[in-house]
């Protein structure tokens, strides 16, 4: 009768078995890392298509869990994750389009007016804050406005072109001056759908199979 005898030394199996796993979690963390980084690109494409700046782009960020302790990157494992996020918080309105109301106005800027002061945008709030007081234009059967004072020559006459904050600045520091039409009150507008960030992240988490099979290294 024949037979056979099998020998192993202790721990063998469990370290072998350790780096299965190993490879296994690495494979993981990189498909989702990738479908993750592809989610990312394709999705500040989108918002670069939709009309929006550089930095509405770079706002939506990428994270990959589980992170390493004490440090900012993540560490491979087999329930890798990936969160996509747009780090300006109302960026949703974006993705499916919303209707926004007053309290009881919306003060939108009029094309004419300097859309941003320093690095914030142009708001009511904003241009009291940093240039001067706002009237307000009460128009029967129209829209009321809010106008500022904008600096004029001694014809009485602004500078040709756009409104600046410049001009709007000397026009409140006791200068001659007149006023201008800044903002339009408005009880609701319609934000319409620009984004689609969630098809892109949905067709990127598609791609997992092949992206896990692409990371798995197998001697």
């Amino acid at each position: 009768m024949a037979g056979f005898r099998y020998s192993f030394k202790a721990g063998e199996f469990a370290s072998a078995l350790f780096q299965k796993s190993e490879l296994i979690a690495a494979a993981a963390t990189g498909a989702v890392t990738e479908a993750g980084t592809i989610a990312k690109n394709r999705g500040r494409a989108d918002i670069a298509s939709a009309g929006f700046s550089k930095g509405w782009q770079n706002a939506l960020r990428l994270e990959i869990y589980p992170k390493q302790k004490n440090s900012s990157k993540s560490r491979n494992s087999i329930n890798a994750a990936a969160h996509i996020f747009h780090r300006v918080g109302y960026a949703g309105v974006f993705e499916s389009g919303d209707t926004i109301s007053g309290k009881p106005l919306l003060w939108l800027p009029l094309k004419s007016t300097p859309q941003r002061i320093g690095r914030s945008k142009m708001t009511p709030a904003a241009y009291v804050k940093s240039i001067g007081p706002l009237v307000t234009i009460q128009r029967p059967g129209q829209a009321p406005l809010l106008a500022g004072q904008i600096a004029i020559n001694r014809r009485g006459q602004t500078t040709p072109g756009k409104v600046t904050l410049s001009a709007l600045r000397r026009g409140n520091s006791g200068k001659a001056s007149k006023l201008v039409p800044l903002f339009v009150g408005i009880p609701k507008a319609k934000m319409p759908d620009k984004f689609s960030i969630r098809e892109i992240t949905v067709n990127a988490a598609s791609q997992l199979g092949s992206l896990y099979m692409k990371h798995l290294k197998v001697d």
